[in-house]
């Protein structure tokens, strides 16, 4: 009987552990969750009305709402995990990356009304200081 063992290779810049334990990942996982799940719970009970002065489809707002609150469950149940899962975070950091460039490229070409931009330009911004803090966290634990 032979036995193989594999060495996982450290990922350049992170810390060795496969978890995150630096003592402000929970609160900033928290509140991270607190702020997405009440903006998730806007856009899904008010959908019509932020659509009106957004200038942005009800049905996107509603939808968006969705999958915000989502989002807010699910970061907030990553924010319970000792240690926090490095590829957890990561993958939480690129989604919310992703999230940033579509609220731009929106703001860009969507047809929003001023106020729309406006809106959609803080939250991105917002959004990419919380991606910039979870990618610090993945890396350094």
């Amino acid at each position: 009987m032979t036995s193989t063992s594999t060495t996982s290779r450290p990922v350049p810049g992170a810390a060795p552990h496969t978890g995150v334990t630096a003592p402000s990942a929970r609160p900033f996982l928290l509140v991270d969750a607190v702020l997405t799940g009440v903006n998730g719970l806007a856009y899904a009970a008010g959908g019509a009305w932020i659509a009106t002065w957004a200038g942005a489809p009800a049905a996107l707002v509603h939808g968006l709402g969705a999958v915000l609150l989502l989002v807010g469950v699910a970061v907030a149940v990553l924010a319970t995990r000792r240690p926090v899962p490095r590829r957890w975070l990561a993958t939480l950091a690129g989604f919310n990356l992703v999230w940033v460039l579509a609220s731009l490229d929106y703001a860009l070409v969507g047809g929003l009304t001023g106020l729309g931009v406006a809106w959609t330009v803080a939250q991105a911004v917002v959004v990419g200081a919380f991606a910039a803090e979870q990618v610090r966290l993945a890396r350094r634990g």
